[in-house]
């Protein structure tokens, strides 16, 4: 397979797994504004590495998920996955690549909405039924598991900056492991036995470690 499509389908992965993963994340702080609880979102954006301009959570909400200007945002990773999947039309199949135009044009019609959890909604479930199409429909082994690499290595890197659901890290390091052979994509040696080897659970530095290890496994 070229590079640049092995390159393209798993940022493909790695693109809608960061729009799914991080809503699901945020999901809960649209009640905590409506309750006069504002989320902590500078530490979120510390975590994450990204720029903190934001002047509330509301705005955070708004610009965050929805500026498609903003090379952090939500909308960006998404139009970011809808621009791959189109270049991988005719590897993934028309009706795969619909639902991710599907996702974007749901994450739009929340824009400026009072109460955009229900746009937001179709977008995490346009986004999960485009995971089960491509993997009912592609019938290329090689092509879903470097789509699933990307997904695992986002996730895991979401999960680790987040400390959340730190409980599934096992799960998803083994996932990582296995679609890496089936795969067929080389990691980065070094990585490899870093994330082979951390103990789990974490303790102490480790959690950066692997970290590092995890978004360094591929050069793609």
């Amino acid at each position: 397979m070229p590079l640049s499509k092995a390159s393209r389908l798993f940022w493909l992965g790695r693109y809608y797994e960061r729009t799914v993963t991080t809503l699901t994340y945020l999901w809960s702080w649209y009640d905590k504004v409506i309750d006069g609880e504002p989320p902590d979102y500078k530490t979120f954006c510390k975590a994450l590495e990204i720029d903190c301009f934001y002047l509330s959570a509301e705005e955070f909400l708004q610009d965050y998920v929805f500026d498609s200007t903003n090379p952090d945002s939500l909308r960006m990773a998404a139009d970011n996955m809808l621009g791959n999947g189109m270049m991988l039309r005719e590897t993934i199949g028309s009706r795969t690549l619909s639902y991710l135009e599907l996702a974007v044009t749901a994450m739009d019609s929340g824009i400026g909405s009072l109460s955009p959890t229900l746009p937001l909604q179709r977008t995490i479930d346009y986004i999960l039924a485009f995971r089960g199409c491509y993997d009912d429909c592609i019938p290329d082994m090689e092509v879903r598991n470097i789509i699933k690499c990307g997904a695992s290595v986002e996730r895991l890197s979401l999960y680790l900056r987040l400390g959340w659901r730190l409980e599934f890290l096992p799960t998803e390091v083994g996932r990582l492991l296995y679609r890496t052979k089936r795969a067929r994509l080389t990691p980065a040696p070094e990585c490899f036995k870093i994330i082979k080897d951390t103990p789990l659970p974490l303790k102490g530095d480790n959690r950066l470690t692997l970290l590092r290890a995890v978004e360094a496994y591929f050069s793609l």
